[in-house]
């Protein structure tokens, strides 16, 4: 007979499974409707496609969205350092109740990944002209294969916080392969967002779908997919409902600190859930000896 604490590892692995699926889906089809103006242009915020993004107060250098979203990600990656601080220093009363592997290295890269994102944004604001991140050696070898290499390094090291426990080798490939995307889709400038966003999330979701089993059984991979689909609902509305709605908000500081509000929200979840199955680990254990004394 399973134990309740075998059911709920189950469970988790089979929630986040479906989780996935549906961020993966999700994230393909809104992402295809972003960067070809699905089903036409009129469906999308004018100053969205102008941009790239919804900002606010875009003729000012440090109080347009851009900027906003930078000292946003920087207060929420504080917290999260802080979270994970407390998550290594707090010692476990037993393997029952120490923080996963998963848990760990998802908490410790989104540090990284919040403030790296926010301080992207930052450089957004201050140069709003955007890059060409197409490799076009047509036009200047020198600087495209210069861009090129840059922007392997930078997804590389973006998914060292977004697929936690990967291999060097796996993180490797994908940030090329996740480079290639902008010259085999043709990525505009002003869309590199939507693309690069795509591209996190779908190396995400299908790296954590092969993991294994144990990791799978972790209360934050049930939990983790379902709180990024708030992040997609956002960003639809950030590219249909800019002008005169989300502008008044910040813009796409919404879109950043949904993200890291996510996270935090993930980790206490999740902090919640594992000392629920730890407690009912040891009440089994107490069970099991009172049967047998």
């Amino acid at each position: 007979m399973m134990t309740a604490s075998g059911a709920t590892t189950t469970l988790n692995a089979l929630v986040g499974n479906v989780g996935l699926i549906i961020l993966l889906i999700g994230t393909t089809l809104v992402t295809y409707c972003m960067l070809y103006q699905y089903p036409s242009t009129s469906s999308f915020d004018t100053h969205w496609l102008s941009h790239g993004f919804c900002v606010t107060n875009p003729e000012t250098t440090w109080i347009n969205s851009h900027a906003l979203s930078f000292y946003a990600d920087a207060v929420l990656a504080m917290i999260i350092a802080h979270l994970y601080t407390t998550a290594q220093t707090t010692p476990a009363k037993s393997d029952a109740t120490a923080t996963p592997p998963l848990q760990a290295a998802m908490l410790r890269g989104a540090i990284m990944g919040v403030f790296g994102h926010g301080a992207g944004h930052l450089y957004l604001g201050l140069h709003p002209q955007g890059m060409d991140l197409r490799f076009r050696p047509h036009e200047d070898l020198l600087i495209s294969c210069a861009g090129t290499a840059v922007t392997v390094m930078a997804f590389a090291a973006i998914f060292q916080g977004t697929m936690p426990l990967s291999s060097s080798r796996r993180l490797l490939l994908t940030a090329l392969i996740a480079t290639a995307g902008f010259t085999v889709l043709d990525v505009e400038p002003n869309l590199n967002f939507v693309y690069a966003q795509a591209a996190i999330y779908v190396s995400n979701a299908l790296h954590m779908l092969t993991l294994s089993a144990e990791d799978k059984s972790s209360a934050v991979y049930a939990i983790y997919p379902y709180f990024q689909l708030p992040v997609l609902a956002v960003g639809v509305m950030e590219s249909t409902a800019c002008t005169g709605f989300l502008q008044r908000f910040g813009g796409h500081m919404i879109f950043d600190s949904s993200i890291g509000i996510g996270t935090i929200i993930i980790e206490l979840l999740a902090r919640r859930m594992e000392d629920g199955r730890a407690e009912l680990i040891s009440s089994a254990s107490v069970g099991a000896k009172s049967k047998m004394s």
